[in-house]
């Protein structure tokens, strides 16, 4: 029984491990308030639209500015985490460095929602594809390049291009294409 609750443990962590973040560091803020407490509430807000709209501009630079028409509230279930990097803090002041990772599926759903990017643009040009192990570890030269995605004793899950594909009809390698995308 516990090897197998431990194997699915481990499948769930490979399969939902596998979010791309979009990643934002170093956002500094600074606010005065009656307390400190109130201060930090204020940085927080502060660095966190900042963040966003940084984010924005750096993954999607063709995307208009979304400033004001997005609740912070939104922003906040598009935040995957953050850290603090750096705080000072006195009676009424409180100054931040922040780090920020935002979910790429939750921005995009967001952009989809506001029509500012099409499904087109986030269609993958990639496969996901099942080979056996063997085969994986025969044509490890040809195969390693390609983005693993779930790894097994019996088989393994890749990403690759769909013109890539094409090479492997040509070679010994046994591969399915799998329907259901298992990373974001």
């Amino acid at each position: 029984m516990k090897k197998i609750l431990v194997s699915l443990l481990f499948f769930s962590f490979c399969v939902f491990a596998e979010d791309s973040y979009l990643e934002i560091n170093g956002v500094t803020s600074k606010a005065s308030s009656a307390n400190s407490l109130a201060a930090k509430q204020s940085v927080f807000s502060n660095a966190l639209n900042r963040a966003f709209g940084r984010m924005l501009n750096t993954y999607f630079p063709k995307v208009r500015s979304l400033e004001g028409e997005v609740q912070e509230k939104t922003i906040q279930d598009c935040l995957y985490d953050y850290s603090i990097d750096q705080e000072k803090f006195s009676g009424r002041t409180y100054i931040a460095r922040f780090s920020f990772r935002f979910s790429e599926k939750a921005v995009k759903k967001l952009l989809r929602k506001h029509n500012l990017i099409d499904r087109e643009e986030i269609k993958s040009e990639s496969e996901t594809v099942a080979v056996y192990t063997q085969d994986y570890l025969n044509r490890y030269d040809q195969l390693k390049e390609y983005k693993v995605i779930l790894f097994s004793p019996k088989r393994i899950v890749l990403e690759i291009p769909e013109a890539d594909l094409k090479t492997f009809l040509n070679s010994n390698v046994a591969f399915a294409k799998i329907n259901a995308k298992i990373s974001s």
